[in-house]
């Protein structure tokens, strides 16, 4: 009986991947659990990982544009071994290993599933305008045109999406979901601190200047203090710029940069927090708002993602600028009220984002002739 054979292609499968690494990784492991799948991941030559069960990780990517035998490599695998896959899922968009695929989309459109994971969102495009335009005419747009799925993880993202797509028939909804590890109940979790945690990216669409003021606004009228742990990682040089600006505002003492998280320890971070924020400028999807959420952490998170549509005893919606911030804040820390909750909205459920219902979707999607 013949296997089933998917391949992923996702230059971001890495750890420094964010959200990408985490559908990819959490997808494949499950695809690979399935009985009679097989599942390959194409991803940069300079990630190493070991091989799970029914998976294989090839590192054939180039990560420099002049690694010639690296691409050699690429195309050569594309020419020879493309054609084996029953599903082909690429993930991503604006990194150059793009251009090395392209060529064979119109020859595999049939069974090829597209996912730009919220990067063709109008808050990305600023970034590097002029680049992603050039990108978009050389490569970018023939992931639209060809892919026979476009794939996105929430309502908000396909409003997006229906800009840049000529076939919105295309598009599809699937959301992202979290690890087996989320769901697990733990017992004797120590005392709560009493502080915000930040986990994700630390990148400017991620808004963070705007808390800060807000912080400091609240320390300064109210005599209220805030504190707040950043995790993730970004460019030394925009957290450099971050320091700064607490320094500026008088509110360094409140702040503390924590660096990145092995994997295997994110539940034990999340459980020790008492409030999570996440005051985005955009997000297609924000996973570590679910994963908060699933730890009983009380969530503040930004109206510019697709939480906005969604009511969770835990989950506080702020517009992402400073006085909405430090408005929020005050509400629920002074005056300590909490905002009624529209009926109207979706009630959310942890077990709608398990990652096992998830795979069985993408697979009737993959096949669905």
């Amino acid at each position: 009986m013949k296997n089933t054979k998917i391949l992923h292609i996702a230059p971001a499968y890495q750890i420094r991947g964010g959200g990408i690494f985490e559908v990819v990784e959490n997808l494949s492991s499950f695809q690979s659990e399935e009985k009679g799948t097989l599942v390959d991941i194409l991803c940069l030559e300079t990630y190493n990982k070991e091989e799970g069960y029914n998976k294989t990780i090839y590192n054939l990517l180039p990560s420099k544009v002049w690694q010639l035998k690296k691409i050699f490599l690429t195309l050569k695998f594309m020419l020879t071994k493309l054609r084996a896959y029953d599903a082909v899922h690429i993930h991503g968009a604006w990194s150059f290993q793009f251009i090395f695929i392209t060529p064979f989309l119109y020859f595999f459109r049939h069974k090829s599933t597209y996912q730009p994971h919220g990067l063709l969102g109008p808050e990305c495009m600023k970034k590097s305008r002029f680049i992603k335009k050039v990108a978009w005419f050389i490569y970018q747009k023939s992931y639209m045109k060809y892919c026979k799925n476009i794939i996105c993880c929430s309502t908000k993202e396909r409003y997006e999406l229906l800009d840049v797509c000529k076939s919105p028939e295309k598009i599809k909804i699937i959301p992202n979901g979290i690890a087996k590890d989320f769901f697990t109940k733990k017992v004797n979790i120590a005392i709560r601190k009493e502080r915000f945690l930040f986990f994700s990216q630390i990148t400017p669409i991620k808004n963070l200047e705007s808390f800060f003021k807000a912080i400091s606004k609240l320390k300064i009228n109210d005599l209220f203090n805030v504190d707040i742990d950043i995790f993730g990682y970004g460019s030394e040089m925009y957290i450099d710029e971050l320091r700064q600006l607490a320094i500026e505002l008088s509110i360094e003492d409140n702040i503390s940069f924590k660096g990145a998280i092995a994997r295997e320890d994110r539940v034990d971070i999340y459980d020790s927090y008492e409030y999570f924020i996440l005051p985005s400028l955009s997000e297609n999807f924000g996973i570590a708002v679910l994963e908060a959420l699933s730890r009983k952490c009380k969530v503040f998170v930004s109206t510019h993602t697709p939480w906005a549509e969604y009511q969770h005893k835990n989950l506080v919606l702020l517009d992402p600028n400073e006085r909405s911030i430090y408005s929020c804040l005050k509400v629920h820390f002074i005056e300590q009220r909490n905002e009624s909750i529209v009926d109207s909205k979706i009630k959310l459920s942890l077990a709608d984002f398990d990652w096992n219902n998830i795979s069985t979707k993408f697979s009737s999607l993959y096949f669905n002739k």
